[in-house]
């Protein structure tokens, strides 16, 4: 156990690693079976390493080298077949289900050998090993060998899941899969033309129409927010509000429920006072809205949110 000082702790990692696709840390991409959850990975790791634009977006400078873990049957042959110009930038890493903690803590240490600072998974079923993924303490439980090697290792996590039938690409199972990971990837189901919903708490929620083959990914219509909050509306809806803080909100503020509450109610909508700015706060906390990093840790977003969001999505 350490303790440091917030001013002595620096983050040199990057957000984003490619905006609004791939974060730093979990990235959740979950679709129905055969939608493409594969395909969309590829062409995603392929822009990570070769640095093209992917839907028109540009992926970070720093250099990227992945390791891929995957479950289904001949896997390791599905995705040489589809990015076979990244094979000296691509690692197979073996097959492990969640519990066997002693091969996590190995492949962290190989990743930081090797210098991989991106890991695939493909996909939870095959590493949650019959885990009731319905039930919250197990889907922690499931999640937690990846939390740790994101923070041991430094390197990025894209896990694939499969999602609810008729759910929008919202991921089956409890509600917690979705508040664990850090970004959200839908992708609904369609023979030619698909519909990426991209959302959480560190960035404007879009959505994003494309067409997606194994061989080709590209826009086939204007990229649309998720929502659209009304301006001068004093309520806007309850998930408008809780996007707004989270969207709009400093990194200062977000520490403490009363400052943050003094904050809100100088933004003009609909909160007045301080005092009231506060009891908002604690509402959107108690409706699960938004949630606290731990006992008293920073205002993120609650585990409704994300489910709240989906409903005003348009496809």
């Amino acid at each position: 156990m350490e303790l440091t000082l917030a001013s002595e702790w620096e983050d040199n990692s990057e957000e984003w690693l490619i905006p609004q696709l791939l974060c730093d840390s979990l990235t959740l991409l979950s679709g129905e079976p055969k939608s493409g959850k594969t395909a969309l990975a590829c062409h995603l790791i392929r822009s990570l390493i070769t640095k093209e634009p992917i839907l028109n977006l540009i992926p970070t400078e720093k250099k990227i080298t992945v390791a891929w873990m995957g479950f289904d049957s001949r896997w390791r042959r599905e995705v040489k077949e589809r990015v076979p110009e990244l094979e000296n930038h691509l690692y197979f890493a073996t097959s492990r289900v969640y519990s066997a903690e002693e091969d996590w803590d190995s492949l962290a240490n190989l990743m930081v050998e090797k210098k991989i600072n991106y890991l695939v998974v493909d996909h939870l079923y095959g590493l949650s090993d019959g885990a009731d993924l319905d039930r919250q303490n197990q889907a922690q439980s499931v999640f937690a060998p990846l939390l740790k090697l994101i923070e041991t290792t430094g390197a990025g996590v894209l896990l694939l899941t499969q999602a609810g039938k008729s759910s929008g690409g919202r991921a089956a199972h409890s509600v917690a899969l979705e508040g664990i990971a850090r970004w959200l990837l839908r992708l609904t189901p369609s023979n030619t033309k698909k519909t990426l919903v991209a959302l959480g708490n560190n960035a404007e929620s879009k959505v994003f129409p494309i067409k997606l083959t194994p061989t080709k990914i590209a826009l086939t219509e204007k990229v649309e927010k998720v929502h659209n909050e009304k301006p001068g509306t004093a309520d806007g809806g309850l998930p408008e509000r809780a996007n707004f803080i989270l969207d709009n909100a400093p990194p200062e503020v977000r520490g403490g429920v009363k400052i943050l509450g003094k904050w809100f109610s100088e933004q003009n909508r609909g909160v007045n006072t301080p005092g009231s700015g506060r009891d908002a706060i604690n509402n959107l906390i108690k409706g699960g809205l938004l949630a606290r990093e731990g006992k008293r840790g920073r205002v993120i977003a609650g585990p409704k949110l994300v489910t709240a969001l989906s409903a005003c999505v348009v496809v």
